[in-house]
């Protein structure tokens, strides 16, 4: 009788997994603003993949994972499109993925987040804060949006002739909007 009862304070003492959740492409999307000669330009992509691990209640448990497929690139043009996937952005036949691995969730107030992780893009791994909101939808899943800011000189994005900050921002915002269905 010993023996069940360690058994049973056994099984409470375990930590209590997050969910695997489900990402619904066709309600998400995951892009980016950046000015050019001072005008906001929208841009996003359209492949990736997203790993979601995760307990609202218990956030330091999970887990994110996104994978872009760089070429996906939709700038709002065919020719920035192109010009986009050439070595002075993103090199595209170089590097065709980018990813974000969390490594930290905390919870910052009630359903508000931040995640942080590293962020790889063309070959260059940095960290990166990415704060999240998590809004519950009718009928299951959540919503998580959020934005982050970057610097494309930090992953030397844009060189050569487009280096100049006043033509194109160094500063730049993803943004995205998963939907995590169970």
């Amino acid at each position: 009788m010993k023996a069940y009862w360690l058994l049973v304070l056994a099984l409470f003492a375990l930590p209590v997994s997050a969910q695997d959740w489900k990402v619904d492409t066709a309600k998400s999307q995951i892009g980016f603003v950046i000015k050019q000669m001072n005008v906001p330009v929208e841009g996003g992509f359209g492949r990736y993949s997203v790993k979601a691990t995760f307990d609202a209640a218990r956030p330091e448990l999970g887990f994110f994972r996104v994978d872009l497929d760089v070429a996906s690139i939709n700038t709002g043009s065919e020719e920035g499109d192109d010009e986009a996937k050439r070595p002075a952005w993103f090199d595209t036949a170089r590097y065709p993925k980018a990813s974000f691995v969390s490594k930290a969730i905390r919870r910052d107030a009630a359903g508000r987040f931040t995640v942080m992780g590293d962020f790889t893009l063309k070959g260059r791994t940095l960290p990166l804060i990415v704060p999240f909101i998590l809004t519950p939808q009718r009928g299951g899943g959540w919503l998580a949006s959020g934005r982050a800011a970057l610097k494309r000189s930090q992953f030397d994005i844009g060189g050569g002739e487009w280096a100049d900050p006043s033509v194109v921002a160094d500063d730049l915002e993803a943004r995205f909007k998963i939907m995590l269905n169970p």
